[in-house]
């Protein structure tokens, strides 16, 4: 009676065997598209050399014009969620010309922090409006996904962090530095911003923006009396 038992189980065990691969491939899929079923540790910022960054071009480096940063502008990257800065710094050098990444930082589906562009460069993430502007890339497609409950924890740690070594006065997305020409950073992303700017004790939107400094001008010598003004090419005495 114990033999024919356990046949049947193992009879009814063999009818599933077919089944088992699809199984495991979809337990391989959920963890690479759905990024968020593992637990983050304590948070930690990755740099360039552990997610190996490629050197940035030496000969493209654009100082910073203004000293400091005011606005963290927070993006997309309209990519897949478990991708992450080789795949943007890739395609910003080799398919767009850039120096090097143009975000500061990059967060992944998991809510991992990479260092992306050195702080003391100007980023590339904002059309004519990077002088002061702190660029954060949340990596997935948020006009068509939701950004997972990790990315957004660590995004508000990301920019607490921050705001102990910069004077970060706003917080804004992407569009809202460039009403009508963008939908970065997603339907689905920049509806949270301002409650998160709010908690941060940040003010929500552009209005943080002042542009690059004013390039100097050279001094110019006054003359109090023109016509005592040396002729061109005369020798004064």
């Amino acid at each position: 009676m114990f033999a024919k038992t356990h046949l049947h189980r193992y009879r009814n065990l063999l009818k599933y065997l077919p089944v088992l691969p699809a199984i495991g491939l979809l337990v391989v899929l959920c963890y690479r598209f759905w990024p968020t079923v593992s637990p983050l540790g304590p948070p930690v910022i990755i740099s360039r050399a552990e997610w190996g960054a490629e050197p940035p071009d030496p000969q493209l480096q654009n100082p910073m014009s203004r000293e400091v940063f005011n606005t963290v502008v927070v993006h997309h990257s309209a990519m897949a969620p478990y991708e992450g800065p080789r795949e943007i710094q890739y395609a910003h050098m080799h398919e767009r010309g850039f120096l090097d990444i143009g975000y500061h930082f990059v967060l992944d589906g998991r809510g991992r922090i990479y260092e992306g562009r050195n702080l003391a460069v100007h980023g590339a993430h904002v059309r004519e409006h990077n002088a002061g502007t702190l660029g954060i890339v949340l990596m997935g497609n948020y006009e068509e996904l939701t950004p997972s409950a990790e990315q957004v924890d660590r995004l508000k740690w990301l920019v607490r962090e921050l705001m102990q070594h910069h004077p970060l006065t706003h917080l804004a997305g992407h569009r809202d530095l460039l009403p009508g020409k963008t939908l970065c950073p997603g339907t689905h992303l920049e509806p949270l911003l301002p409650a998160l700017a709010a908690e941060l004790g940040l003010r929500f939107g552009a209005g943080g923006y002042l542009g690059p400094e004013p390039a100097p001008t050279a001094p110019t010598t006054r003359v109090s009396n023109p016509a005592a003004a040396p002729a061109p090419g005369a020798t004064p005495h």
